[in-house]
């Protein structure tokens, strides 16, 4: 899905003290193909082979910006003017992730544990959005935890919608289980879209308030955030601590081998420049948010 085969060039950040490490494809927008944490070097990523990252069928790993998820039919409106996406998902029709997925970001800076890199869209012709505007990433590998920190910046003149997020699959076994306290879901279309206003999740099978299993049922909604901002994935071998903040919701997907949970941090719902609140950034204004990974 990523167009013509290429050499992939991976960056590998190492905490020498421990070995802890993570891998990153900048060619590839910074997609992080790897995070192996503990003293057991623990593989919490499912993410596609080296070999397999160019077919990208799942986009594990990837940023995605600067939309998440789909727009059906690649079209948008925003300030009264019609806009085409280029269509990336022949199969249902619609435009997916963003642009940033098969995009070379620069790296700023590298140290050891640490990567900064940058992105911009007016560096770039894109179809169906002639805004301006840029994304830098950092992130940052501590002991038995990784940080991933967000900057997006309008660099344009005028107002610019955006959305945010990361298509991080976590490793799964048959008794996997997820706690977290998130408000309610949303009810899905036959598009995968989230519609309606929200539905409790009390009593529901989409309860992980105290830990729930969700890997004998279908699975791929979007949530709001959860309350702390923390969900809690618990694996036969080790538990592992998503921490995000300033992303509004939380995208919940099981694949079909169902070997993995895909736990997104997004900033707005599918379909997000054609949903109720769409994010804007003004001329010069800038959107934080991060991601925390953390063994427990």
């Amino acid at each position: 899905m990523t167009g013509n085969k290429k050499d992939i060039r991976f960056i590998k950040l190492i905490n020498s003290k421990t070995n802890e490490s993570i891998k990153i494809c900048p060619e590839l927008g910074g997609t992080v193909s790897s995070i192996k944490l503990g003293k057991d070097l623990f593989q919490i990523l499912d993410n596609d082979s080296e070999n397999d990252l160019l077919n990208n069928p799942l986009f594990k790993g990837r940023f995605l910006f600067p939309f998440n998820d789909r727009i059906p039919d690649g079209i948008y409106y925003f300030k009264g003017r019609k806009y085409q996406l280029f269509i990336n998902s022949p199969e249902d029709k619609s435009a997916i992730h963003g642009f940033i997925y098969n995009k070379e970001v620069e790296v700023l800076e590298q140290t050891e544990n640490s990567i900064v890199m940058f992105w911009r869209t007016g560096r770039d012709q894109i179809q169906g959005y002639p805004f301006d505007i840029s994304l830098k990433t950092e992130i940052k590998l501590q002991n038995k935890g990784v940080t991933i920190s967000f900057i997006v910046i309008n660099e344009g003149n005028i107002p610019t919608p955006f959305a945010l997020g990361w298509h991080s699959y976590f490793k799964t076994d048959p008794s996997s289980t997820l706690q977290a306290v998130y408000p309610y879901y949303f009810e899905i279309d036959e598009n995968f879209l989230a519609i309606g206003d929200g539905v409790l999740l009390t009593g529901s099978k989409f309860d992980f308030t105290r830990g729930a299993s969700f890997t004998d049922f279908f699975l791929d909604h979007t949530f709001k955030a959860p309350e702390n901002g923390i969900s809690i994935l618990i694996n036969k071998d080790y538990s592992v601590k998503i921490e995000q903040k300033n992303f509004d919701y939380t995208q919940l997907f099981v694949p079909p081998d169902r070997k993995s949970i895909a736990i997104e941090p997004i900033t707005s719902k599918p379909n997000s420049f054609n949903a109720d609140k769409v994010l804007v950034l003004e001329p010069g204004e800038e959107y934080c948010a991060s991601v925390a990974i953390n063994l427990i």
